[in-house]
C-alpha cells in the first residue's frame, strides 16, 4: 500500500484509515522509515547528558514505576514517562528531522512513543515501522488542512499536530478497532499544544517529550473506554479553527504516502532548519572560493519571514539560544569551517573569534511570493558574501541537504550516528548499535530500546514482566 486512498474528509474516514489500512508493504516507505528510527535514535543517545534531558528524568522519578528504557539510565519507568524523556532527548540538540507538511519533528515525536509503547507490550520492529508511517501521515494529513496558517500563527506544529499523529500510531501498535481510534484522535486535540515562545529554552525539545507521551495516554485512555467528540476538527469550536486554521475542501490529486511523495529532512547541521539553506550555502562558498575570517567582509541572507522569526537571537546567552541564531551558526560554520555538536557547549559559546565575527552576518526577511505559501523552504534563501577585496558571490538554495532532494548519504548517517551516539556508549558499544539496526525490521522493540540504558544496566529482557504480545491482524 502507498496510497492514502479514499483521501478522508472526517474524523471517522481519519480513523477507519488508521485501523483498517493494510499493512505497508511498499519498500522505500518502510526504508525511509528505518532511517527515520536510526537517525532519531542517534538523537536520543547524544542527548542522555544534556541537562534538560537529566531534569525532565528528575522531575519523573518518584512518579511510578515502569519497564521502559530512558536513555542513559539504569531506572525504568512507565511507557508514557518512558516518551516524555526519550522524546525531550531526540529533540534537545535540534539535530532530529524535520517533516516539511505538516512543519513538524515528526521523528523527535514519533519513534519516542512507539519504542516506549512498543517495548512495555513486545512489538515487534516491524510493526514499529507500519505504526510509524501511518501516524506521519495523520501529520500529514492535518498539515493539509492547517499548514502555513498554523504555524506562522505561533503554535510549534511539533508538540500540536505531533501529538496526534503519535496517537493515531499508538493506535495502530494497539490494534485498536475504528471507534476507538476515533476517541483516541479525539482525545488527542485535547492534549495538542505548545507556543513557539519557547524556542531557545528548555521547553521547545520537552515539547517533543510532551507530545509522545499524550500520543501514548490518548491511545491508553481511548482503549480504556474514554471518549471523546466525535468531530472534533470541526465547526467554530473545533481543533482547527481554534488554532487558526480552516478545513480545506480541495482533495489532493497526488495521494501517495507523504514518506514518498515529501520524505523527511535529516539534518546535516545541529541546529534550527530555519538557519540550514543559508548554512549550507556558505559552507558550499567558502568551499569553493577558499575563504575565511581574514577575506570576508559581510555575510547577507534573505530567508521566509517564518524562518527569521524562529532564528530570533542575534546575540544569544545560551546554548539553547545559540542553536536558534543566525549569527552564531553562520559565524561558527566560517571560523570552524564546520558546526558540530562540539561547537554547542557553554565553553564555544564564547569563543572570542566567533564573537568577533558575528556583527559581519545579516539577516533579512523575504517578502512573501503568494498567500499561500506551504512550508517554511517555499522561497528559496538567498545568501551572499561580500568579500573585502570586493567580491560578491551569491548562492540561491531551494531546498536544504538531508531532504530527499538533496540526501544524506549513507555514510553521513553513519557518522552522525557514530558522532551522537558515541556521547552516550563507547565507540564498541555505538558501532555494534549501529551494526544492530542494520536489521531493525527484524529486531524486537525491547531489544531495541534496551541499547537506550546505562551503560551498566542489565539488558537481560527476562525481568520484564509478561504482557500480551499485540499482534497485527491485516
Amino acid at each position: 500500500m502507498n496510497q492514502l486512498s479514499p483521501f478522508p474528509t472526517t474524523s471517522e474516514e481519519l480513523s477507519n484509515w488508521v485501523t483498517e489500512t493494510g499493512k505497508i508493504t511498499n519498500s522505500l516507505a518502510l526504508k525511509r522509515a528505518k532511517t527515520a528510527f536510526i537517525d532519531t535514535i542517534a538523537c536520543i543517545l547524544g542527548a542522555a547528558d544534556e541537562p534538560v534531558t537529566k531534569k525532565v528524568f528528575e522531575g519523573l522519578r518518584g512518579s511510578g514505576g515502569g519497564l521502559c528504557s530512558v536513555v542513559g539510565r539504569a531506572e525504568t519507568l512507565s511507557a508514557e514517562n518512558a516518551a516524555l524523556v526519550n522524546g525531550t532527548a531526540a529533540h534537545a540538540l535540534d539535530f532530529d528531522d524535520n517533516f516539511l507538511p505538516a512543519v513538524t519533528h515528526a521523528s523527535a515525536v514519533l519513534v519516542p512513543a512507539l519504542l516506549s509503547l512498543g517495548e512495555e507490550v513486545g512489538a515487534s520492529c516491524d510493526q514499529l515501522l507500519d505504526a510509524y508511517i501511518v501516524g506521519l501521515e495523520v501529520q500529514a494529513w492535518l498539515g493539509h488542512h492547517m499548514i502555513p496558517v498554523h504555524y506562522a500563527a505561533g503554535w510549534h506544529a511539533t508538540s500540536t499536530l505531533g501529538t496526534i499523529g503519535a496517537a493515531a500510531a499508538c493506535v495502530r501498535i494497539l490494534t485498536l478497532d475504528t471507534s476507538t481510534a476515533r476517541s483516541a484522535i479525539s482525545l488527542a486535540t485535547s492534549m495538542a499544544c505548545g507556543s513557539k515562545i519557547q524556542f531557545g529554552s528548555m521547553t521547545k525539545p520537552l515539547h517533543a517529550g510532551l507530545a509522545a507521551r499524550a500520543g501514548v495516554t490518548a491511545a491508553r485512555l481511548a482503549a480504556a473506554g474514554v471518549e471523546g467528540h466525535a468531530e472534533p476538527f470541526d465547526g467554530p469550536w473545533g481543533f482547527m479553527s481554534l488554532h487558526h486554521a480552516t478545513k480545506r475542501s480541495n482533495i489532493p490529486e497526488n495521494r501517495e504516502l507523504s514518506i514518498l511523495k515529501h520524505g523527511l529532512a535529516h539534518k546535516k547541521w545541529p541546529c534550527c532548519a530555519s538557519a540550514h539553506r543559508t548554512l549550507d550555502a556558505i559552507y558550499e562558498m567558502i568551499e569553493e572560493h577558499s575563504l575565511s575570517t581574514e577575506n570576508i567582509e559581510k555575510i547577507d541572507t534573505i530567508i521566509p519571514e517564518s524562518n527569521v522569526k524562529n532564528l530570533r537571537f542575534d546575540n544569544p546567552k545560551t546554548v539553547n539560544e545559540a542553536r536558534f541564531s543566525m549569527p552564531f551558526t553562520a559565524a561558527t560554520l566560517v571560523c570552524s569551517k564546520n558546526l558540530t555538536l562540539n561547537d554547542f557547549t557553554e565553553t564555544t559559546l564564547h569563543r572570542q573569534d566567533v564573537r568577533n565575527f558575528m556583527p559581519r552576518v545579516f539577516m533579512h526577511a523575504a517578502p512573501a511570493q503568494t498567500q499561500e505559501e506551504t512550508g517554511i523552504w517555499d522561497i528559496p534563501a538567498v545568501t551572499t558574501i561580500l568579500t573585502t577585496n570586493g567580491q560578491r558571490i551569491t548562492k540561491k538554495i531551494q531546498q536544504p541537504v538531508g531532504t530527499i532532494h538533496i540526501p544524506l548519504t549513507d555514510e553521513d548517517l553513519e557518522l552522525k550516528f557514530l558522532e551522537c551516539a558515541g556521547r552516550t556508549l563507547s565507540t564498541e558499544q555505538a558501532r555494534q548499535f549501529f551494526d544492530c539496526l542494520q536489521d531493525f525490521e527484524q529486531q524486537n522493540a525491547r531489544h531495541v530500546a534496551s541499547y537506550l540504558r546505562n551503560i551498566g544496566a542489565n539488558r537481560n529482557r527476562s525481568h520484564h514482566q509478561p504482557v500480551p504480545e499485540h499482534k497485527m491482524d491485516f
